[in-house]
């Protein structure tokens, strides 16, 4: 295995523990979005075909609520003995409390945020 191939893997089961479900449609998609990514990198990520840079492996970090250098370190980057841990888990959005309430349905989606607009409740 490759050290693209483990660091995909390594990336998939902590997208998974971030609340991102790779398997329904979207869910890439949505991760690349919340970590400022294109969807492309992430796609070769997941796919082991890439390596990331430190730019995209800051940015993974963001989102997955960790250390950069737990990243670079999952990458190959940066030996496994530099890393410090633990890890700090990253505030939601208003955005993942919406999709945790009626899921990725882009329209429920919206339809929730008029309400809430209505309500004084939405905040951007």
């Amino acid at each position: 295995m490759t050290t693209q191939q483990r660091f995909a893997a390594w990336l998939a089961e902590e997208i998974a523990k971030g609340g991102y479900r790779l398997n329904r449609h979207g869910e890439q998609a949505r991760f690349a979005r919340d970590a400022g990514l294109n969807q492309s990198i992430v796609s070769r990520l997941l796919r082991g075909g890439a390596e990331p840079d430190i730019k995209t492996c800051r940015a993974i970090a963001r989102v997955l609520g960790c250390k950069t250098t737990r990243v670079l370190a999952a990458a190959g980057l940066l030996p496994e003995d530099e890393v410090d841990e633990p890890s700090v888990p990253r505030p939601l959005a208003q955005r993942d409390y919406l999709a945790g309430l009626v899921g990725d349905d882009t329209a429920a989606q919206e339809a929730v945020i008029v309400l809430l607009r209505a309500l004084g409740k939405w905040t951007s």
